[in-house]
């Protein structure tokens, strides 16, 4: 490979040779889609100091709070996780990702941006979103997204533990290249169910949705939410009516296959014989 320029605007060559280094091996080694997404993404961390990740399809209108159902992710443990999922859903949190959205739905484009760069103005700091993501032991956020067919976004969340300094341009620009190289894994290897139901739940039930998908109880949900358990229960029927399911097995089926395929999910119109 010739060296890198020395620019402002370019990366360091061993940046550039880790980058390729991380892409040729993703691409040969043998595996599923969701097993070269998890590959992908613990190698990037690797090279820019990262700590955890999501990785998972929503939506991002500008007039509604983003959301996203995650399916798969790293460095997380599950109290953690949970912590994320009440950030991510924090009523705040529609205004800080309001630029963001309205940035991605005018240039229809793969876009990555710094946590600095979405909050310009700065009002994040301070604000109870911000406490919400330093319960979850986050600071540093470096978010990549990119349009799908459907409507929705592939969304992919990188973080860094709240004791580390915010990511750089440096670490956005390495994270840009890498996740827009890859575009097959973007459009491959989701669900038929992508999470565009979830966009009518409330944040509380997403949270709980996105818990339900970990396997998590209800006992545990409760107890990591400060819930009852009969709060929780609600919750979760309402999940199940949302859904058209009844059990938490036909949810984990639900966003693991679909809805069947060859069944609808309202029954079909009654068919006239002919005559």
């Amino acid at each position: 490979m010739n060296p890198v320029p020395a620019t402002d605007q370019s990366l360091a060559e061993q940046d550039v040779r880790k980058m390729v280094r991380l892409l040729g091996e993703v691409i040969s080694t043998p595996g599923d889609f969701m097993e070269k997404k998890v590959q992908l993404m613990n190698g990037l961390c690797g090279i820019i100091d990262a700590d955890a990740w999501v990785w998972g399809v929503g939506q991002h209108n500008p007039e509604n709070a983003p959301f996203y159902v995650a399916f798969a992710k790293g460095g997380f443990d599950d109290e953690r996780f949970g912590r994320l999922m009440e950030a991510v859903n924090h009523p705040e949190m529609e205004n800080f990702a309001r630029p963001f959205s309205e940035e991605l739905n005018v240039s229809g484009s793969h876009l990555t941006r710094l946590r600095q760069q979405i909050n310009r103005d700065g009002t994040f700091s301070g604000s109870d979103a911000e406490r919400a993501w330093l319960r979850a032991n986050i600071d540093g956020v470096i978010l990549s997204c990119k349009p799908l067919s459907d409507g929705g976004f592939s969304s992919i969340g990188i973080y860094r533990n709240a004791d580390k300094p915010l990511f750089a341009e440096r670490e956005c620009r390495i994270a840009h290249i890498v996740l827009s190289e890859v575009p097959w894994l973007h459009l491959e290897g989701w669900p038929s169910e992508r999470g565009e139901s979830a966009k009518t739940l409330y944040p509380r039930l997403r949270t709980v949705l996105n818990l339900l998908i970990e396997s998590w109880s209800r006992k545990q949900i409760a107890q990591h939410l400060g819930l009852r358990e009969n709060t929780v229960h609600g919750y979760v029927k309402e999940i199940y009516q949302h859904f058209q399911v009844h059990s938490h097995a036909e949810l984990m089926k639900r966003f693991s296959s679909g809805n069947g395929g060859d069944l609808p999910l309202t029954p079909p119109a009654e068919k006239i014989p002919k005559s």
